[in-house]
């Protein structure tokens, strides 16, 4: 692997010190995890990769280099690789325990993610991202009480730390008390305006509580920050379906499909909007990329069987019929 990386160098060493100063020290596995680092801003993260690997291979137990990696696959969607390198490299670091954490919950694993994010907070009580991470895997273990007192605590001790602030937002709204919620989410986004999942989940509280015009300025500058989010698109279009302002709804649900082709709830609204217009093979075509997407999707094999009717399609319809009865 070394003399690989060296002869790759070859064609960077005129670009980068720290190119330069890897192939002048091959051996050193510092240099290979500062030249990752490098690498992984500039976006060439394959190569990236390489060095990490390098510089474990030259010192199994330099931690850094094992969590850089490990971050890397996580940031590329590879959970299951990114776990298989912090169990070949354990450390006792706080970071070590809250990337595993992260990885876990990845995995579908929330109980095991919790554990491991406990350990990160025990070791690390000064840092606000292993407390937020932590409670939002007790949500999903139902552990609500245990993540309410926990944020408590840490809204006291990070009062500005937006996340934090964040997390109480959620277990408010979890909880019904949409006031809380919206104060707390409001309080979030004024800590970190950049943040696009804080202002869509504003969004989401203010929608909850019937307040459509704010919810509807939260979504737009969810979608301002992060124009791709398919989500917040869908988010919007279903609020201004209770705004009864269809048009722009089709639109919002359109644009989600511009970013992601088989969102189901994207198409799923989408057909009920052109089958109220009576274009029923429209509708059609929506919602059989709807169940196909997301077969679960009990009320969209509902309206996939009318449709299919209203075209004169009766053993289609049947079928789409039973598929309805058959979901849970």
């Amino acid at each position: 692997m070394v003399a690989l990386i060296v002869a790759a160098l070859a064609a960077y060493a005129a670009d980068s010190e720290l190119a330069r100063a890897v192939a002048t020290r091959p051996r050193d596995p510092r240099l290979h995890n500062e030249y990752g680092i490098e690498l992984q801003r500039s976006g060439r993260v394959a190569e990236a990769e390489a060095h990490f690997r390098t510089a474990l291979d030259l010192d199994p137990r330099y931690a850094d280099a094992a969590y850089n990696l490990a971050l890397s696959m996580l940031s590329g969607g590879r959970a299951a690789e990114a776990l298989g390198v912090l169990d070949t490299h354990p450390t006792l670091a706080a970071d070590h325990h809250g990337l595993r954490g992260a990885v876990l919950n990845a995995l579908g694993r929330p109980e095991e993610a919790a554990g491991a994010l406990r350990r990160a907070v025990v070791l690390a009580p000064g840092n606000p991202d292993f407390l937020y991470d932590l409670a939002i895997v007790l949500l999903k273990i139902d552990s609500t009480p245990e993540a309410a007192a926990l944020i408590d605590r840490g809204r006291r001790r990070f009062p500005r730390s937006g996340k934090i602030h964040a997390a109480a937002g959620m277990v408010a709204y979890l909880t019904g008390k949409n006031a809380d919620a919206a104060q707390a989410y409001e309080t979030a986004v004024k800590l970190e305006p950049t943040a696009a999942d804080f202002q869509a989940s504003l969004g989401d509280v203010y929608s909850a509580a019937d307040r459509l015009r704010p919810a509807a300025r939260a979504y737009e500058h969810a979608l301002r920050l992060d124009p791709g989010n398919a989500a917040y698109a869908v988010k919007a279009g279903r609020n201004l379906l209770k705004a009864q302002q269809s048009a722009k709804a089709e639109a919002m649900f359109r644009q989600a499909l511009r970013n992601d082709t088989g969102n189901a709830e994207a198409n799923f609204q989408l057909g009920k909007l052109v089958a109220a217009r009576g274009d029923y093979e429209a509708a059609v075509s929506h919602y059989e990329q709807a169940v196909r997407a997301a077969p679960s999707l009990k009320e969209a094999w509902y309206q996939l069987s009318l449709s299919y009717r209203r075209l004169g399609h009766e053993e289609k319809s049947r079928a789409a019929l039973d598929q309805f009865k058959k979901a849970p």
